[in-house]
Order: structure tokens, then sequence, then C-alpha cells
């Protein structure tokens, strides 16, 4: 069952209290945030971070997203917070970076480079409208960095049919990349590798994704836009992307012939999925996207996430060897650990954007949240 979006809505009145609470859900790292009036008159602001976002309860942090639907708002997190799937293979994050998120549906990465890099920008690609709409919230409410456009990319413009599957969005894709067959045997061996693992608290979880392949996949088909990689990178002008993050289901390739060979000087980094399904027209592409990386001047990893073990799935990483010299500090890595919330620094940062009288007397840091009524 769908849990409902408690997200505001746009067209509703904000009173000072949902200004406050806004405002503390856009300081990094922050997931959650309640705010309660004590008998005395004084307001204390109660702030849950991502770090401890792995209560999985509905008042849990996650209930702070606006979503499609909880069980794969739960694999994303895994995922991107959890596992830090996108920092891996020596992938870091540098003060002020400029990051293409391709692939973003409802957001998730780019909420994960909010909460770790607030100096960076984002530009987040999601063709399928649905979707976007749901990016768009839980960006604005967040208030991550970012330029919405609500495209995707390929290696050249066109108007192209997608299937959105409504019960699993993650698996939307192009109708001609379709492979129904295929996402079911994914979701089998999520389910059996995670069990594997025997994370604790994943029963519901598991059992709504099991639930998926019980049934037919609801279908419907939306017309969608895609661009070349290249076209958007002279229209938005940036001198650099340090982060190309790439998740398009099956249309990675395409992304990546998008760039021109003058444009590929100025991306340093890749962090993607890559499909190498045998018996499939993806088998061999692992070594398709690692040669033409390695041509273009950067040093390639290849794994395979726990999680989709035996998907055919695969993370590629690739830095450019000169990266490393960059001046700009490493604000995020896998290595540096997840950053933690400090009460003062988050009274200093709202005193710098609010009036003194209208901030909360007291900020306490809470390891989980009631929701409120």
């Amino acid at each position: 069952m769908t849990k409902p979006d408690r997200s505001p809505s746009p067209d509703a009145p904000k009173t000072e209290l949902d200004e406050v609470r806004d405002l503390i859900l856009r300081y990094p790292g922050v997931a959650r945030v309640r705010l309660d009036h004590t008998s005395a008159g004084r307001l204390i602001a109660r702030v849950q971070g991502w770090d401890n976002a792995n209560d999985l309860s509905p008042a849990g942090p996650l209930s702070e997203l606006a979503e499609i639907n909880p069980h794969e708002t739960r694999f994303l997190y895994d995922e991107i917070f959890s596992a830090e799937s996108y920092l891996q293979g020596g992938i870091t994050l540098r003060e002020d970076a400029v990051v293409f998120d391709v692939g973003a549906n409802i957001g998730m990465f780019s909420l994960f480079v909010g909460a770790r890099c607030p100096s960076a920008s984002v530009f987040a690609y999601e063709p399928v409208p649905d979707v976007f709409d749901v990016l768009r919230r839980n960006v604005e409410r967040h208030g991550v960095s970012a330029r919405l456009l609500p495209f995707g990319l390929s290696d050249r413009e066109q108007e192209i049919v997608f299937n959105f599957y409504p019960g699993i969005s993650i698996m939307s894709c192009r109708s001609d990349y379709a492979d129904l067959d295929n996402e079911v045997d994914l979701i089998k061996q999520y389910v059996a590798n995670t069990r594997e693992t025997g994370a604790e608290g994943r029963d519901d979880h598991l059992a709504q994704v099991e639930a998926l392949v019980a049934k037919d996949f609801e279908l419907t088909e939306r017309h969608c836009r895609l661009r070349p990689l290249s076209d958007v990178i002279e229209e938005t002008g940036v001198s650099r992307v340090d982060l190309l993050k790439i998740d398009v289901q099956r249309a990675e390739l395409d992304v990546l012939r998008g760039v021109e060979g003058r444009h590929w000087p100025l991306i340093q980094q890749i962090s993607m999925e890559v499909h190498d399904e045998k018996g499939t027209p993806t088998e061999g592409r692992v070594q398709l996207v690692r040669d033409l990386l390695t041509a273009n001047g950067f040093r390639a990893t290849v794994a395979e996430e726990d999680l989709l073990r035996g998907t055919g799935r695969y993370a590629v990483q690739a830095v450019r060897p000169e990266y490393a010299d960059d001046p700009r500090p490493v604000v995020a890595s896998a290595e540096s650990g997840r950053p933690r919330l400090d009460p003062r620094a988050i009274a200093d940062w709202l005193a710098g954007r609010r009036p003194a009288g209208r901030l909360p007397d007291e900020i306490v840091l809470v390891d989980g949240l009631p929701l409120q009524d």
C-alpha cells in the first residue's frame, strides 16, 4: 500500500512554524524536524539526521519524503545513503562541485549530494512527468541547490515512448529497452541477496517487493524528451562537471555517446550503473563502457554491488587521474565518514537567516521522531 505524501500542498499557506521547520530541513544532513512549544512557551526544535535514518517505522525519517512507493524509497535509501554506492571507486565530492544527476527518479541522490556537499550545484534530469513532480517536491522541501530538467539524456535529440511502472518507478525505461522478465529476475535476486545479508527490520519491505512479482506489472506509456549531454553542457554554460552520475535503465551507453569530443575534458568523474545481462543486447556492455572511458582519459573500476549480485548490474566508477590535483577541499568521500549534526552549528546557521525573535529557543538532536497529527 502506498504511503500518503505528508508534504504540505504547495498551494497551502505556510505558518511561521512551517517556515522555521522548512528552513531547518535545508540544513545539510537534516532528515526530519519536529517543533514543539513547552508549557513555558519555549520553542523546541527536535532534529533527526540522515545518519539516523534506519528507523523503518511510519514515523521514520523517510516519511519526510514525497514518494511513489515506500518499498523503492527504502531501496534507494539503502543504496545511496547507507551503501554510498555512488561514492565508491575513489569518487569524491569537492567544495562547489557541479553534479549532473542523470536518471534522478524521486531525487534521492540529489538529496544525498545536498546533505553531504551543501555547496554543490546539482543538475537533475528526469524525463517521466509523474516521477519529475515527486523529484521537484523533494528537492524544494530540502532546499537542495538544484536545477531540475524535465527530460532525459541520450545520444541525440528525440521524443520517445517510455514504459512507466507505477508499482516500481525505478524500473521505468524506454519502451524499446524494456525487459520485464529480466526485471522480475532482478527483484527475486535482490530479495534473496538482502535476506542473505541478514539485515534487520527488512521483513515488511521485502514482502512488499516480493508482492510485485506475484502480479502483472502495471504499465502506462509516457512520451518523453531526450537530449544529448553536449547540448545541455552548452546551454548550462558549466565550465566543468565534477561528477556525472548515470542510472538510466539500459540507456547508459547512449548518454555517454551524447558527449562530443570537445566536452569530454570537462567531465572529471563518472559514477554509473551499467547493464551487462547475458543473452540480451546489453551483454558485453561493461567492456564497451570501460574502453570508452579509458580512451577519454579516465581510470575506471568495475564492481558488483552486494544487493544486486547476480543481476547483471554493475557499478562503474571513473576518475581522471589529474583530478587529484584539484585544489578545492574534498567535502565527502567513502573514506571521510558521515557528517554529524551539531546543535550549535545549526543555531548559528539559522541566526544568519531569520530574525532573533523568530528562532527556536533550543535545538535537540534525536534518534527518532513520532509523526505529528
